[in-house]
């Protein structure tokens, strides 16, 4: 079976979900306010049914915008375990995350580290950075970088894949991923921006020119921005000419789509190879 990515229109935030080849179900972020429940429990109802459950939630760092309203999620698919990096966000006095860590604490959690990976059938989630005592003691920094991988059937290949970055930067990439892996284990078809598409995954303050090593790698066919309205400036302009810059176009020749535009989009990592991207749902 083919792996299903779902890159959900949250507003300012990000929640991922995606339905493994083997029939599991995980979730990877949560930004489920008032606003917009309704809509994001239907559309999740609609994918994987109104009984569905979660194998896991996957916190790629305890901040707000990526773990709001988990136990809203939680209530109407019950989570089996949570998963993160056991490094504690910014906003620990806040009411989300007093409500993720008492969660968190009633289902059990697995801590997520680096250069390990879990399969699911034919999916493989492989875990290109986690807590690392390389990387600045930064909530986003020490985040979760997941490669969501459709292997053949004996694992021995990559068909098809995506990245999903969470909020880390430039230093994430420069002095911990790749150090940790040759260029080609990280070219990957489809690339979720980083942080909303913030400059900081470009903006190496050590040198007068942008950070495009990880580009370079990854060598997307398309970047996909989760961001809503706000006040950060997200997404940077610069930023997306960067991501415009490196990624090489669809068949269609598109290379950047915001959630903020084409809103909900469904890629499908295909069995035999390929990819296909739906917006709009």
């Amino acid at each position: 079976m083919s792996t299903i990515v779902h890159f959900i229109d949250v507003g300012q935030g990000n929640m991922v979900l995606l339905e493994c080849a083997n029939g599991t179900n995980l979730v990877v972020d949560c930004n489920i306010t008032e606003d917009n429940k309704d809509s994001v429990l239907n559309y999740v109802a609609n994918q994987i049914g109104e009984q569905g459950r979660l194998r896991a939630f996957v916190c790629t760092h305890r901040d707000a915008d990526h773990m709001r309203g988990v136990r809203t999620l939680h209530d109407n698919f019950p989570i089996q375990e949570i998963w993160d990096s056991n490094y504690p966000g910014t906003t620990t006095d806040s009411d989300e995350y007093r409500a993720y860590m008492r969660l968190r604490r009633s289902v059990g959690a697995y801590v997520v580290e680096k250069q390990k990976y879990r399969s699911f059938g034919r999916t493989r989630l492989r875990f290109l950075s986690a807590r690392d005592r390389r990387l600045p003691e930064d909530a986003n920094d020490q985040g979760i970088v997941i490669k969501v991988e459709q292997r053949n059937v004996d694992g021995s290949a990559v068909r098809s894949s995506t990245i999903l970055t969470g909020d880390g930067s430039f230093a994430t990439w420069k002095d911990g991923i790749l150090e940790d892996y040759l260029a080609q284990e990280l070219s990957s078809d489809i690339l979720m921006a980083a942080h909303h598409g913030s400059l900081d995954f470009f903006d190496d303050p050590s040198s007068n020119q942008y950070f495009v090593r990880h580009m370079e790698a990854i060598k997307p066919a398309m970047t996909l921005v989760s961001v809503g309205s706000n006040s950060y400036g997200h997404p940077d302009e610069t930023a997306l000419r960067l991501y415009r810059r490196h990624s090489s176009g669809s068949n269609k020749g598109n290379k950047v789509y915001r959630t903020d535009r084409q809103h909900t989009m469904k890629l499908t990592l295909k069995t035999g190879g390929g990819w296909n991207l739906v917006t709009n749902q």
